[in-house]
């Protein structure tokens, strides 16, 4: 049977949620909304309450402002400070990043986080992570959303049998501004909590797919002063919550249970 889910907007970001019980708090990607966590809205609300928010530039939130990620955090900030009770953090990219100084700007609201291929910094030290970067800027100077949709869709989902998860996500991609996407793009660069990570004692749940942009060597490096993390290597591409919901799930629900968050 499914749960009534209700959208409404709080705060100038717009909301999906669904369920009562404790507070589920799903961040999304650069690029992506709300719709993105479909699937653990279904599984978890019969047990919390969850809520996945439209980021500011992205969905139908807002998209006046200041676009970087110490604003998303900001507006995060504020939709939490309206809430009642502890929450669970989980973020996946960008929504890993923006739920990272979350957590540090409220630390005791938070009792736990879940990670998915995200960053303590985004940082361009290699040629290959520099050519992936401009790239990406080339194709929205020089090209437009849709073969930027096309070619990221080819690589967040590449096998055959996923021609489908490549079409949803193509359709939704192309509804961002091409000037909000590139100023957040652009504004990532440099942006660092990694020497901020020994003060956050929350048991926190890494997940690093085994295809995912950033290596495994460098996430571990890169999170390696966290006091409470521990590591997951699932089979997957960068959007591993999408290619896989049910492994997604049951990770979380495992996440949730050992840290007596119910």
């Amino acid at each position: 049977m499914r749960r009534k889910r209700k959208e409404s907007r709080v705060k100038g970001l717009y909301q999906r949620s669904a369920g009562e019980g404790p507070l589920l708090l799903f961040l999304h990607g650069l690029g992506s909304s709300s719709l993105d966590w479909q699937a653990q809205i279904e599984y978890f609300s019969p047990h919390y309450r969850c809520v996945a928010l439209d980021l500011r530039g992205h969905g139908l939130s807002t998209l006046e402002g200041p676009l970087n990620p110490g604003q998303l955090c900001a507006d995060v900030v504020n939709w939490l400070d309206e809430q009642p009770g502890q929450v669970v953090l989980i973020g996946l990219s960008l929504g890993a990043m923006i739920a990272l100084e979350v957590a540090l700007a409220r630390p005791g609201r938070v009792d736990g986080m879940m990670l998915i291929n995200g960053f303590a910094e985004f940082s361009l030290d290699n040629e290959a992570d520099r050519a992936r970067f401009e790239q990406r800027l080339k194709w929205l100077r020089w090209i437009g959303m849709w073969p930027l949709a096309w070619w990221l869709g080819l690589s967040l989902f590449p096998a055959p049998e996923q021609r489908a998860l490549r079409h949803t996500f193509r359709q939704r991609f192309v509804r961002n501004h091409k000037r909000v996407y590139r100023t957040l793009l652009e504004a990532l660069p440099g942006w660092s909590v990694r020497a901020r990570l020994s003060t956050l004692y929350q048991p926190v749940a890494l997940v690093s797919s085994s295809d995912d942009y950033l290596p495994l060597a460098q996430r571990v490096a890169q999170f390696a002063s966290l006091p409470d993390g521990r590591i997951f290597t699932p089979t997957g591409h960068h959007a591993w919550p999408a290619e896989d919901p049910a492994a997604c799930n049951r990770l979380l629900e495992r996440f949730l249970t050992d840290i007596h968050y119910y």
